[in-house]
């Protein structure tokens, strides 16, 4: 048998069918046959939610600063091929989690976005090796520079915690984190491959506060790959970084789809997430309104014990002043750190989510007309609640305290609604 004969003989043994894998498998996704994302440690796997331990990256920036080499490594073929044989893969876990809450995960998400790229999945090799080396989107983590340290971060993500982990007592390894050591070589295969991508995702850290992200903005207008579509992942701090205006930067550009991280608003989640100003926030966003008509502006929530509380009331807010379109909210439940998790919540505020949920759903949500993607999510985080308890009460208190002594402040002050979280341990 002749190796074009092998091919088609493993082909028809995986039955391709775009409704088998994008309707029916629990683990197919089309990531890895769309996209190459970089963490800020340089380990390069298929998407942003990729849950990476070591050995299970599809490649190593650091080793090996060429992308195009993360594309058919050993552990991106065989991911393809866990993928069509309907095996699980460690890298894809927070997605399960998130299915086995009943919330629509990322996979779902691009299993439904990017069905077109379909005819590259019946083209992969026996071994897993895709011919096509054309990569659509691209998802790069350029550092950990961020001007916010929030409480439910690390230093792995915000520059900003180093001096605090280092008072704690954590060592953290160093400051600024960077997805490369050999820059040069990187850079030349990254702009090499962006001619042919149809997504650029921007995350951090903090993008909008990246000298990279400018670089890359500047390089696109300057070669006239305008029609990309430029996605975020952002604080909203700040719309303006040295030199540059980015309303005017967005306007040259397609299609700007901007997913703000704002988890509250007021002094609670000015506490939450320390360095936001909530009426900064709202400056920013009415401007970007004003001023920039190829952005789609929405919001991704963490959900954690310090906003559970205030979920339905935000939301509300966010809706209500016109900040966001009713169905432009995503709610994502906090796994990490466990002592921030809604699982680690005493039952009787428990019992008040629950209560609470059920009555924005029993009559402010029934005002919208399509309102299933906001009670889906509020089902999933009441899920995740109620699945397990928790006792990591004590761990809690510390992290609380500790920053608190830190930063000179007073959860007590901010959130009375919790204090029965902070009370003495037996």
């Amino acid at each position: 048998m002749n190796l074009i004969q092998r091919v088609k003989s493993k082909i028809a043994q995986y039955k391709f069918s775009t409704d088998t894998h994008l309707s029916k498998s629990e683990v197919f996704c089309m990531a890895p046959w769309i996209q190459l994302h970089a963490q800020t440690n340089g380990k390069a796997a298929p998407c942003c939610m990729s849950a990476v331990y070591d050995g299970n990256e599809i490649g190593d920036l650091m080793s090996n600063p060429n992308l195009e080499a993360a594309w058919n490594s050993t552990n991106m073929k065989q991911l393809r091929l866990n993928m069509l044989s309907g095996k699980e893969s460690t890298i894809c876990n927070n997605c399960y989690a998130h299915e086995r809450i009943g919330k629509t995960s990322e996979r779902g998400n691009y299993n439904r976005d990017f069905v077109r790229y379909y005819e590259r999945v019946k083209q992969t090799l026996p071994d897993g090796t895709l011919t096509e080396r054309n990569v659509p989107v691209i998802d790069l983590r350029f550092s950990n520079k961020c001007n916010y340290k929030c409480r439910i971060c690390s230093s792995e993500y915000s520059t900003l915690w180093y001096e605090e982990e280092v008072k704690l007592g954590l060592n953290p390894p160093q400051k600024e984190l960077k997805p490369v050591t050999d820059e040069k070589a990187f850079w030349e295969s990254f702009k090499s491959m962006l001619p042919g991508v149809e997504r650029l995702h921007f995350a951090g850290g903090e993008p909008l506060f990246m000298d990279e992200h400018y670089e890359v903005l500047e390089h696109l207008i300057a070669i006239g790959k305008t029609d990309v579509n430029l996605t975020y992942n952002t604080n909203f701090s700040t719309l303006r970084y040295k030199k540059h205006n980015i309303a005017e930067l967005w306007n040259k550009f397609r299609q700007v789809d901007v997913w703000a991280s704002l988890d509250g608003m007021g002094v609670q989640g000015d506490y939450h997430r320390k360095g936001q100003r909530w009426s900064k926030i709202e400056e920013n966003i009415r401007e970007i309104q004003k001023e920039c008509n190829t952005v789609f502006f929405g919001v991704n929530v963490t959900v954690s014990i310090f906003n559970v509380l205030h979920i339905p009331a935000f939301y509300k807010h966010l809706v209500e002043n016109k900040f966001v379109a009713p169905e432009r909210v995503n709610l994502y439940p906090l796994y990490s750190p466990f002592a921030f998790c809604v699982t680690n919540l005493i039952p009787k505020l428990k019992q008040q989510v629950v209560s609470d949920y059920a009555n924005f759903e029993n009559t402010y949500l029934k005002s919208f007309p399509d309102n299933t993607p906001v009670k889906n999510h509020l089902k999933a985080v009441v899920t995740l609640m109620e699945s397990k308890d928790d006792n990591l009460k004590k761990e809690f208190q510390q992290k609380i305290n500790a920053v608190d002594e830190i930063r000179g402040e007073k959860f007590a002050e901010v959130f009375p609604e919790l204090m029965d979280m902070m009370v003495a341990i037996d």
